[in-house]
């Protein structure tokens, strides 16, 4: 089911809209207009509840005045890019310093700050932008539509789909914050990443450039364990056609199994987060290239040219235990 409400104006007077979209099995995600931001996720229970899996805030002023991107779609390139600057086809392109010297989540001409164009395919939501040769310092114009949907009745999905008139990098995704339930942190959930590797940082939070092995260090998810501690850092997925990543609630009752096709998995356990949120309240499982791709050429490449279109999807898959 698709139904479609005001939520509030934005600061500049445009109206955002809420989107509900509810799946045969009674699970329902609330998304709105207003930076792809996926306000609410709601799971049934087989006692007859339903359970919350995102945090998020009842209001739009909340989401506009929010600093740590919640549930927002990010884009046109998500995570940290050294310096605010990287070079393609021998032109240097600088972005906005919004993270120290870095650029993080693309500053503040993000997508996610802005409103979207949507309209309902079947019982689908289609959001459409299209972003300026040089927004943001970014190169392009690039025409990008997403799509979010339930896939089956407990399986959530966000198909992306890109292309532009000039080359450029992209690397959409979605910044929500999970909490299965069962307890007021999720550092006693459980949590599997198919990863061999990850990419170690510096003191900034930006990859070295080494992708080193996760086995017998505190970034072994490949077994299912306790998250337990703090973690900002990007996994490399091994790949295959299983889950990327799976979590389980802290109470041992609610799966969810995240599926994607990009080649890194961003684990940021929610240390910083604040009022009304706690820390270590939610986690995120961003689907997305490594951070800092454009200037680490051993990286996966996150370069779209013309006539190619940047394409994927994740899945949220939920399973009652």
């Amino acid at each position: 089911m698709y139904n479609n409400q005001f939520w509030g104006n934005l600061p500049d007077g445009r109206p955002a809209d809420i989107i509900t979209l509810t799946s045969s099995a009674g699970a329902v995600a609330e998304v709105s207009n207003f930076g792809g931001i996926i306000r609410s996720l709601t799971i049934p229970m087989p006692d007859g509840t339903c359970r919350s899996v995102v945090l998020g805030y009842p209001t739009l002023a909340e989401y506009v005045a929010d600093t740590c991107y919640h549930g927002a779609t990010i884009g046109p390139y998500a995570n940290r890019i050294r310096g605010g600057r990287f070079t393609l086809d021998g032109v240097c392109y600088t972005l906005e310093q919004n993270e120290g010297n870095n650029s993080l989540h693309s500053g503040s001409s993000g997508w996610q700050h802005d409103l979207f164009d949507y309209e309902a395919d079947g019982e689908a939501l289609v959001l459409k932008r299209r972003s300026p040769d040089g927004e943001g310092g970014f190169p392009g114009n690039v025409d990008c539509t997403i799509r979010f949907f339930w896939q089956d009745p407990m399986t959530f999905a966000i198909s992306y789909h890109a292309e532009t008139d000039k080359a450029t990098i992209l690397s959409m995704t979605n910044h929500s914050y999970f909490n299965l339930g069962g307890d007021d942190t999720i550092l006693t959930h459980t949590l599997q990443i198919h990863a061999d590797g990850y990419t170690p940082v510096d003191a900034e939070l930006l990859p070295t450039g080494e992708i080193a092995p996760v086995a017998g260090t505190a970034f072994d998810f490949c077994a299912m364990r306790p998250v337990a501690q703090a973690y900002d850092h990007n996994f490399a997925r091994t790949g295959g056609s299983g889950p990327a990543a799976t979590l389980v609630s802290s109470d041992g009752k609610l799966q969810m199994d995240v599926c994607t096709d990009k080649p890194g998995v961003q684990l940021y356990t929610g240390e910083f987060l604040s009022a009304p949120f706690a820390p270590y309240g939610g986690l995120c499982l961003e689907t997305q290239h490594f951070p800092d791709t454009p200037n680490i050429p051993a990286f996966p490449s996150a370069v779209v040219r013309p006539g190619e279109a940047y394409a994927f999807t994740t899945t949220f898959g939920f399973s009652v235990l």
